[in-house]
């Protein structure tokens, strides 16, 4: 093939990789490559070959060979340094780029990468500080507007945030991703309005709506088929830097007989999950589990609950500065037989380690309330509330339900003193309704039913959650134009420790559940203060927790099936104060001897799961 052709060539294996051949793409590539073996351009775009085939230790390799050629060669430096960030190996990735950006100052993709790479790296600072580089060079590209979004929104600086993903929706309408930021600043600030339009335009544009952060969709999409198809979308996109691994390079336990089960997290740290989880991880029975703690996040060893942690694990794995597929090995090399995956797609997982496949068995469990739409992901744990039998086919796991309530409790959690009303500041006389729940899943219909409520009984307030100012105001304003005083608003500021939060939350009358994201961890919060709380039941798995632990606490007269019910439950038993009262000595009495805040049975549940899925997986191939 005479030299002159080599243009030509490589031409055919880009038009080879847009029409997603990217074996045929490598293919042509490699007839350049047989000629000049030297051929800078031609190893680059058979990096892109393996890169499309989700081979990125191969992409990574010949990207590398081309910089041994061409040092400024910037798409090679871009594309190893995304590479290198997306397996998770961040101190690699911003070697590479920062290296290449400094002296580069007006070279924009080089400043656009580096900053996914401190993005990634969790460098949120220095990423908005990269794309704004970028901007500054690009100011037309949408991509760095509405990455800067996600930076900013990460940082709680949503007015900012939300600014930077309009300007992205602007210059590139079509693009999910921006509309996406737009819906999730919405909901988190509570700009219902907003929030309706953005999810409108995602749902006409095609595929837009699997431009949704999957956790978000648990808050805005009530049908179980869209999430998973949000999901699903998200797997994918796991995928295509992370290919699953066989289970060839899987090695069966051979140690001592114990089932080895690890518990992988970023949340083992002063979190719900943990606060939740503690008293069962203390309670495994030794002698038949080894439990190992894989913590994304550093150690929070400084904290009472990491201290109680550290000693709750017989392992504890600080893998916060390994790559997913370093940590993979890190589970396989231990002989892990259980993974459980206590993220999904909350802030800090990585599903990457999971698509590595680290384990035999892999399950999902307690983080995220949906499915992973992941084929790498065995099993998800659920209850029969939550998961009704006959809507198995809405998970892409199996299904595996426990007894009772799938949440776990905790115990031992200890209620401090509990404050005068002045103290927590609230009024001396009137009915607390109670909702310290995040604002993302207030919505306006659920808000309604609130303000009728507080229209109706006189002197009552709502409690809430500290928020940004920004949710603050937007609550406030539609307060009042529901005809309520914003004053009537009662904003709890963050306490210290756990047990000054449950003392003071005993101060509440009823505790108002949002629809279609339940309270999970802060239904069971209230229940163990001693508060009665109203749940709505709704459609999916994220509104159905509350019913499930109100079931496992024995009040499923607190269980309600649409707002209108719900509505009228909320204002019957603000006008009869004995049976609120009644409602609220019932609790205490039960809540001793409960299910739902039986630890120990708890336990003993979820270990009789993990024997049956140890001996299925020694049954399987």
């Amino acid at each position: 093939m005479p030299v002159t052709d080599h243009e030509a060539t490589l031409r055919l294996a880009q038009a080879a990789l847009s029409q997603g051949k990217p074996r045929q793409a490598a293919t042509r590539c490699q007839q350049v490559l047989a000629i000049d073996p030297f051929h800078a351009d031609a190893i680059y775009f058979l990096g892109l070959s393996y890169a499309a085939a989700g081979e990125a230790e191969a992409a990574i390799g010949q990207w590398r060979n081309v910089l041994r050629i061409r040092p400024r060669h910037y798409a090679a430096l871009t594309n190893l340094g995304a590479a290198l960030s997306q397996q998770g190996r961040h101190a690699e990735a911003l070697d590479v780029l920062e290296n290449a950006a400094a002296p580069n100052p007006a070279v924009p993709e080089l400043h656009y990468g580096l900053g996914v790479a401190r993005h990634r790296a969790g460098q949120l600072v220095a990423a908005v500080g990269a794309y704004e580089r970028f901007l500054s060079l690009r100011p037309d590209a949408s991509e760095g507007w509405r990455d800067r979004g996600r930076a900013l929104e990460t940082l709680q600086k949503l007015g900012a945030a939300l600014e930077s993903y309009q300007t992205a929706a602007t210059l590139a309408p079509d693009d999910p991703g921006s509309h996406a930021g737009i819906l999730s600043c919405s909901v988190r600030t509570c700009s219902w309005t907003a929030a309706t339009r953005s999810l409108q335009r995602l749902r006409d544009i095609p595929r837009g709506i699997e431009g949704i952060h999957p956790f978000l969709a648990l808050s805005v999409c009530e049908d179980p088929a869209e999430q998973f198809r949000i999901s699903a979308a998200r797997c994918r996109s796991v995928l295509s830097g992370s290919p699953m691994s066989g289970g060839t390079e899987l090695r069966r336990n051979a140690g001592n007989g114990r089932i080895r089960v690890a518990y992988v997290s970023s949340d083992l740290r002063d979190h719900a999950v943990a606060y939740v989880l503690a008293g069962v991880l203390e309670k495994h029975d030794r002698d038949r589990f080894e439990i190992h703690a894989v913590s994304l996040q550093p150690e929070a060893r400084e904290s009472e609950i990491g201290q109680r942690l550290r000693h709750a694990f017989e392992h504890f794995h600080d893998v916060s500065a390994r790559s997913d597929s370093d940590v993979a090995q890190l589970l396989r090399d231990q002989e892990i037989d259980i993974a459980v995956d206590l993220n999904g797609y909350t802030i800090g997982g990585r599903p990457g380690i999971f698509a590595r496949r680290a384990a035999p068995v892999q399950l999902s469990f307690l983080g995220y309330a949906g499915t992973s739409g992941a084929p790498y992901m065995d099993y998800l744990l659920a209850d029969e509330t939550v998961i009704p039998p006959g809507q198995e086919s809405e998970y892409r796991e199996t299904v595996i339900r426990l007894p009772g309530c799938y949440l776990p409790n905790d115990d031992r959690r200890e209620i401090g003193p509990v404050p005068t009303r002045s103290d927590a500041g609230l009024p001396e006389d009137g009915l607390v309704f109670c909702a310290f729940t995040h604002p993302y899943k207030i919505n306006a219909p659920i808000y309604d039913v609130w303000m009728r409520l507080l229209r109706e009984v006189p002197g009552s307030v709502l409690w809430l959650r500290e928020m940004t100012s920004e949710a603050r105001e937007n609550l406030e304003r539609e307060a009042q134009a529901r005809g309520v005083e914003p004053g009537r608003l009662i904003f709890a500021p963050h306490t210290k420790t756990m047990a000054a939060h449950l003392a003071r939350q005993t101060l509440a009358d009823l505790y108002l559940d949002t629809l279609p994201y339940n309270a999970h961890t802060t239904a069971c919060d209230a229940l163990w203060a001693g508060v009665p709380v109203l749940t709505c039941s709704g459609n999916s798995f994220a509104a159905r927790v509350a019913a499930s632990a109100l079931k496992a606490v024995g009040l499923p007269e607190l269980i309600t099936h649409d707002l209108a019910q719900y509505e009228r439950v909320a204002l019957e038993l603000s006008r009869e104060p004995l049976r609120l009262q009644g409602l609220r000595a019932r609790l205490a009495q039960q809540r001793v001897q409960a299910p739902l805040f039986d630890t120990a049975l708890f336990c003993r549940n979820v270990e009789q799961a993990y024997s049956a899925l140890y001996e299925r997986s020694q049954i399987s191939p």
